[in-house]
C-alpha cells in the first residue's frame, strides 16, 4: 500500500513483550575489522555467571546502538548474547561512513569475530528494519560461515532504481529527509547536517544539484555524488545485491507491511529469494508502515485485532529454532502471512503472489477526454475498440504537476480538478468486492515530443457514497530507462512507446460500490525533481521545454491497470 511516512526512519517500532528486562550483564566492546578499523558493539549476555557458551544474535546500525537496546534486553532476556554495533563511521564507531558500501565486509567480519569468542557457541543470527535490515542480506551474500539465518524488517533494497531514484527519477524530498541520518559522526542524538528552516519552499530552484546549500545550508559530498550518477553505473554496483540473492541458502524471515515506503523492496527481495531454491524463506507482511510493525493501528486508522502481533516473541521461536534447534512448529506453518486490508484477517500460503491469483487487466478509454476529475476517462474490463484513441496533454516543467501523495491529501480535489496535465481514469461502482493482494502494476502506451520525459501513476479507491479517497499505490518511470536502468535510451518525437509501471503491492478490500480510480500525469513535484524533457542531465541542467504527451488507448495500444485479485476464502 502507498507510503503515510516519507522518511528513512530509524527503526521499525516493534510491540513489545515479555522478556525486556534490564540484562544483569553488559559491556561495550571495539571489534577489529579487516583494515584495522574498530566498531563499536553493546554486548548483553543472560547472565555473568553462565558456562555454557550462547547463540549470539547480531543487529547492525547506522542509527545509534543505544537507541535499541530492547533487542539486547529482550533477547538476552531468553538465553541469546546479543551484539548492537554502530556501522564504521557512526556514532561511537571508528572510520569513514560512506552510504551502503562497507556493510559487506564488515558484516563479515563482524560475524566471524563474534563466533570465534568463548561465550558464542558458533551460531549467529541477524535481525534488525530499514537499514539494518539491508546490512543483513549483504551479509549472507558474503556467506559468512557462522551466520546461519536472518531475519530482514522492512529493509531497504538496491538504492539506485528503489531509493534514490525509483523508476529512475530523483525522489528528492526523501533523499534529503534520509541523508541527515547518515553520513558521519553524531553529537548524542542530534543527526550531522540537519534540515534547515522551510527548505520545501527551496525546491523550485535549478539546478537540483545545488539544492544541497538550500537543504543543508552547504555543499554535501553525498548528495552530489547520487546527483551526478543519475544512472545505474558501476557507482551503484558497489551496493546492488538483488540478483545476488538468489545465491543464499540460509533461512530468511522477511518481514514487511504494505504501507511502508520502502514496500517494493520486500517485494523484490522475496522475488530473488525464491529464484535461489531456499526451501526456508518465510514472509509476512501486515497492515504496517515504515514504524508500526506489530501493530493493529496506524493513526486513527484501525485495521482490527488481528493485526496486532508480538512480533518480538516470532522472532525469538524462529531463533529458537535456528539457533537452538528447539522444535516449535514455527517451520511447519505457512511459509506466507499476509494481512487482508479491510477483510480483518491474514491470507495464508507456501507461495507469493499467493496460488490461483487471478491479474485481472481495466482498461483506459475516454470519449471526449479524461483531463481532470471533470473528464470521462473510464476503467473498463471490456478490452477497447480498434482506433486512434487517445488522450493528450503538456506537461511544462516551468509549472510542474504537484504531488498527488499524502502530503496533498487536503488540496487533492481541487488539483485533479483544475490542472489539465492530470488524466483521471475510474470504474462504474464496483458491482461486488475485490480482493485485491499482489504485485500491481500499469501498462501505458505513450508518446512524447519530448527525447526523455516522465510518467507518474497513482491509483486509489472511492468511496462512492462519502466521496471518500484512499491512496492505495504509486509508480514512477523515466522514460530513458523503461528497458534498463543501465541503458538509458532517448525517445523518438512522437513515437508509441509501451512502458511498464511497478505500483508496488497491496493487500487490500476494495468494497462493493465503491470505485478504483487511476490517474497519469508527467511529475510529481515537488517530491520528485522533474524531468526537464531535454535528454539532458535533469540534476545539473537549468533549461527545460515543454512535452506534448498522449496516452494512447485502444485494442492496438490496451494501456491498463493490473490488479491481482484473489478469492479469500482459498487463503484461510
Amino acid at each position: 500500500m502507498a507510503v503515510l511516512s516519507v522518511v528513512f526512519a530509524v527503526i521499525a517500532i516493534l510491540v513489545p513483550g515479555p522478556g525486556f528486562g534490564t540484562p544483569p550483564a553488559t559491556k561495550t566492546i571495539m571489534i577489529p575489522m579487516r583494515d584495522e578499523v574498530e566498531l563499536s558493539t553493546d554486548l548483553y549476555f543472560p547472565d555473568d555467571t553462565a558456562t555454557d557458551p550462547w547463540p549470539v544474535v547480531l543487529v547492525r546500525t547506522p542509527y545509534n546502538k543505544e537507541k535499541l537496546r530492547k533487542y539486547g534486553r529482550y533477547f538476552s532476556g531468553h538465553g541469546y548474547a546479543v551484539a548492537i554495533q554502530d556501522v564504521r563511521g557512526q556514532y561511537d564507531s571508528e572510520g569513514e561512513f560512506e552510504l551502503w558500501i562497507n556493510e559487506k565486509d564488515d558484516g563479515y567480519d563482524t560475524i566471524e569475530w563474534l563466533a570465534k569468542q568463548k561465550w558464542c557457541d558458533g551460531k549467529i543470527g541477524m535481525a534488525g528494519g530499514s537499514y539494518n535490515g539491508w546490512v543483513q542480506f549483504i551479509a549472507a551474500i558474503a556467506k559468512p560461515p557462522h551466520l546461519v539465518t536472518i531475519i530482514p524488517v522492512v529493509p531497504m533494497t538496491e538504492p539506485f532504481f528503489y531509493h534514490v531514484y525509483p523508476g529512475g527519477m530523483f525522489h528528492m524530498t526523501q533523499h534529503a529527509r534520509a541523508l541527515p541520518l547518515f553520513g558521519g559522526k553524531h553529537s548524542g542524538n542530534a543527526p550531522a547536517g540537519r534540515l534547515v528552516r522551510d527548505w520545501r519552499n527551496q525546491l523550485d530552484h535549478l539546478p537540483v544539484i545545488d539544492l544541497d546549500k538550500k537543504i543543508f545550508g552547504g555543499e554535501r559530498e553525498d548528495w552530489r555524488q547520487h546527483l551526478r550518477h543519475n544512472t545505474n553505473d558501476s557507482y551503484w554496483d558497489r551496493s546492488n545485491y538483488l540478483e545476488r540473492l538468489e545465491q543464499v541458502n540460509l533461512p530468511v524471515f522477511l518481514v514487511g507491511g504494505w504501507i511502508d515506503f520502502a514496500g517494493i523492496a520486500t517485494k523484490a527481495s522475496y522475488q530473488h529469494l525464491k529464484n535461489s531454491k531456499n526451501e526456508h524463506i518465510k514472509l509476512m507482511i501486515g497492515p504496517w508502515a515504515h514504524q508500526t510493525i506489530g501493530s493493529a493501528r496506524m493513526a486513527d486508522i484501525y485495521f482490527g485485532e488481528a493485526a496486532a502481533v508480538d512480533v518480538f516473541a516470532l522472532y525469538r521461536e524462529w531463533f529458537d529454532f535456528w539457533l537452538k534447534g528447539i522444535d516449535n512448529g514455527i517451520v511447519e506453518e505457512p511459509l506466507v502471512q499476509v494481512f487482508g486490508i479491510g477483510l480483518g484477517r491474514w491470507l495464508k500460503a507456501d507461495t507469493y503472489p499467493l496460488p490461483k491469483t487471478s491479474y485481472r487487466r481495466f482498461f483506459l478509454t475516454s470519449e471526449e477526454g479524461a483531463n481532470t476529475l471533470n473528464g470521462d476517462g473510464k476503467l473498463r474490463l471490456q478490452e477497447p475498440p480498434s482506433g486512434d484513441h487517445f488522450d493528450g496533454y503538456t506537461y511544462d516543467p516551468g509549472d510542474p504537476t504537484p504531488s498527488l501523495f499524502f502530503d496533498a491529501a487536503s488540496s487533492y480535489g481541487g488539483r485533479v480538478s483544475r490542472r489539465q496535465d492530470i488524466l483521471v481514469y475510474q470504474t462504474e461502482p464496483l458491482q461486488e468486492s475485490l480482493m485485491v493482494v499482489g504485485p500491481v502494476s500499469a501498462e501505458l502506451y505513450a508518446s512524447s515530443s519530448a527525447k526523455d520525459t516522465d510518467w507518474v501513476v497513482y491509483w486509489r479507491m472511492i468511496d462512492e457514497g462519502s466521496g471518500e479517497q484512499r491512496l492505495i499505490g504509486r509508480g514512477t518511470l523515466r522514460a530513458r530507462f523503461r528497458n534498463s536502468s543501465r541503458n538509458p535510451e532517448p525517445l523518438e518525437s512522437g513515437k508509441i512507446y509501451k512502458y511498464t509501471l511497478d505500483l508496488w503491492h497491496v493487500g487490500v478490500l476494495i468494497p462493493k460500490g465503491w470505485r478504483i480510480r487511476m490517474e497519469v500525469a508527467s511529475a510529481c513535484f515537488p517530491e520528485f525533481s522533474r524531468n526537464l524533457n531535454t535528454g539532458g542531465n535533469n540534476e545539473t541542467e537549468t533549461e527545460y521545454i515543454a512535452a506534448r504527451q498522449r496516452i494512447h488507448h485502444s485494442r492496438e495500444y490496451p494501456s491498463c491497470l493490473v490488479l491481482p485479485v484473489v478469492d479469500p476464502e482459498k487463503h484461510q
